[in-house]
């Protein structure tokens, strides 16, 4: 089952989403990128770090829209309904 998903880097593709979801979460540690101490103002009023934030926040919902978009069907023998 593992083997079939998207997150499995059997392929370019799952390749890259693997890889983009460890950076994202490397890339989460704004203190390794010194945004935690910094006084810089983006636009001359918002905080870098907020700003940074902001703009995680915003890549990491579009990473979420492709994989949800690149996600493979259920087969048609899949009953949601079902239980167990």
């Amino acid at each position: 089952m593992f083997r079939g998903s998207i997150w499995y880097p059997n392929s370019l593709r799952g390749i890259t989403f693997l890889g983009v979801i460890v950076l994202m979460i490397v890339l989460h540690q704004s203190q390794f990128l010194g945004l935690m101490d910094s006084a810089t103002l983006v636009f001359g009023w918002l905080p870098a770090q907020i700003a940074y934030d902001a703009l995680f926040n915003v890549v990491g919902i579009a990473i979420l829209y492709v994989l949800y978009r690149a996600a493979p069907e259920p087969p048609e023998s899949y009953d949601a309904n079902k239980e167990g």
